[in-house]
């Protein structure tokens, strides 16, 4: 394409400039465009449409963005956070990161239908991955820092599922552990005891890098690492914005 026909496309926040430099190795379909970090959230987002911007993409989820936006997406509406707006004649915000976890298991061939489930967390990578809840997972627990996160997780899903809400010290959660087929990290910096871990559990890590993944290989179970969780995130990210699919291989940084 033609760099002086490209649009462009707002990048928030910290790794945006790696981020921009990762996207510049691929086919130019937009012009993408770093915000500074001083930049006064309210103002960007009011001027992306008539600027000519075709969306942002952020490289953390935004619950400022949230409330700045003119409408929500479905997949933004419990969550209350976004990572992408797209813009036509108004702001649409989405947390695509949904998609994006239930697109790396697909990759990787694992199939949740039938499993326990076990979410660790309870902020915006837990809201995500309570997308588990539509794929006919068999039990799904949420163990999050305090019972009430955990509560508000298990509202938001689905009539028919049998859904666990926990706090991480309680002592079901090493139980839930225990018979789980999938975990999903959602807080990288939660810790479970490494012992509860099997060569059988599969571990998705959703929101970054964690010692329980570490901890999980030394086991012998599979860990489905963020890179990966990161690579198709991205790809949702630049989907919702530009409408392009993109290959999530390329984008694995």
């Amino acid at each position: 394409m033609n760099p002086h026909t490209l649009k462009p496309v707002a990048f928030i926040g910290q790794g945006a400039s790696a981020l921009i430099h990762r996207l510049y190795t691929l086919e130019q379909r937009f012009l993408p465009i770093e915000v500074p970090s001083h930049a006064k959230l309210e103002r960007v987002i009011q001027g992306l449409e008539p600027l000519g911007f075709l969306g942002a993409v952020f490289t953390e989820p935004s619950s400022l963005a949230a409330g700045l936006v003119d409408r929500l997406e479905h997949s933004a509406q419990g969550s209350r956070v976004v990572d992408a707006i797209s813009v036509t004649t108004a702001t649409l915000g989405a947390h695509t990161l949904a998609d994006a976890l239930l697109t790396t298991l697909e990759r990787r061939q694992y199939r949740p239908n039938g499993a326990h489930a076990v979410i660790l967390g309870g902020g915006a990578a837990a809201h995500a991955a309570m997308a588990l809840a539509r794929t006919g997972v068999r039990t799904l627990t949420i163990a999050a820092p305090d019972r009430p996160q955990a509560e508000h997780l298990a509202r938001t899903a689905p009539a028919g599922i049998t859904v666990h809400a926990v706090s991480l010290d309680e002592p079901t959660v090493h139980t839930a552990l225990e018979r789980a087929d999938l975990i999903v990290s959602a807080d990288p910096a939660l810790r479970v005891d490494a012992r509860l871990l099997q060569p059988f559990h599969t571990l998705l890590e959703a929101a970054g890098e964690s010692a329980l993944g570490v901890a999980l290989e030394r086991a012998g179970g599979q860990v489905i690492p963020h890179r990966d969780v990161r690579a198709e995130h991205l790809a949702a990210q630049l989907e919702f914005v530009t409408g392009w699919k993109y290959d999530h291989r390329a984008l694995l940084g």
